[in-house]
């Protein structure tokens, strides 16, 4: 198909004006066939009935509540007509050609599962710290080149409609981060490539406040680690990447006047073993060797105790 159509999907909560901003820059596109689906997580602040007034076109799934990025990315797709699924946050604006570049991508290599777009500040024009967890160690990362990686970012990306077929929907009980990482995992192991594509730029207007800051931030991002580890990760994989998550979680959070907080998590995750060793579905060896050699490559395996500790 020349022209598949793009279903891009935008997941918001409570912010009005970035999401207008965000469409537009859907509209702008050079590519010809595409459709908006915006799912808003229980705004108060007047999301729908704005959007729904000022461009009628746009796709609305409206949920009673903050269900989380997992949920609302699920509905999304859910309600997407495309053979593509391109993921954009609620306050990122897309380049022009963007989804030009990452159909035609996704075209030459039938392999391709997802395709990650660069993105950048929109002020500075700058890597994305925020937005890139796989690009978080700016110096070593190959930015101008195209390559493999074990993860990709959820701010600007695009998914084969037939990956989520194969491989099921993001995960519901990682409300906020990773959920990338995690669905990652599946897509390698279902014997599908992730690329990043530098030349697929997104703009991401960087919000004064973040959803989830400080101490809960932390905790967010060390809870849903473990949960992707002891549920994904084959058992070599955890005596490797536990001890390394918790050591440099405890080190930050002492930096941070976090560590009680840190202390009750770890103690919670403890409680909540039974139920995700029901769930484990470990990624095969195969994957598994791949995925640590990616690591190795662009990812936490590629970083000094400097990059560990600054994250």
């Amino acid at each position: 198909m020349e022209n598949p159509l793009v279903s891009v999907v935008i997941v918001t909560w409570n912010r009005r004006e970035d999401v207008l901003e965000t469409v537009q820059s859907v509209h702008d596109q050079t590519y010809p066939n595409y459709e908006v689906v915006v799912v808003d997580n229980g705004s108060t602040d007047g999301t729908v009935e704005t959007l729904s007034e000022a461009d009628p076109e746009v796709k609305l799934v409206a949920l009673s509540e903050n269900r989380g990025a997992s949920v609302g990315r699920n509905a999304g797709f859910e309600a997407a007509e495309g053979d593509i699924v391109f993921l954009l946050d609620s306050d990122a604006s897309l380049s022009k050609d963007t989804l030009t570049k990452v159909v035609s991508r996704l075209q030459s290599e039938p392999a391709l599962g997802v395709v990650a777009c660069k993105v950048v500040n929109a002020e500075t024009g700058r890597l994305d710290r925020s937005a890139g967890l796989f690009l978080a160690n700016i110096d070593k990362a190959n930015l101008g080149s195209e390559f493999y990686s074990y993860s990709f970012s959820e701010c600007g990306c695009a998914i084969r409609k037939e990956v989520f077929d194969k491989v099921g929907l993001f995960w519901k009980l990682l409300f906020f981060g990773r959920e990338g990482e995690e669905f990652a995992l599946r897509v390698w192991d279902a014997g599908y490539k992730i690329l990043f594509l530098p030349d697929a730029i997104v703009y991401h207007r960087i919000s004064p406040e973040k959803r989830i800051a400080g101490c809960h931030r932390l905790g967010a991002d060390l809870r849903n680690s473990l949960y992707i580890y002891l549920v994904h990760y084959a058992w070599w994989m955890l005596a490797l990447f536990v001890p390394l998550k918790i050591g440099s979680s405890l080190v930050k959070s002492i930096k941070r006047g976090c560590l009680r907080q840190t202390f009750r998590n770890l103690i919670s995750i403890l409680g909540e073993l039974p139920g995700l060793w029901r769930e484990r579905r470990p990624i095969s060896n195969a994957t598994a060797r791949n995925y640590v050699q990616l690591q190795r490559d662009h990812g936490f395996l590629s970083w000094n105790l400097v990059s560990w500790l600054r994250q």
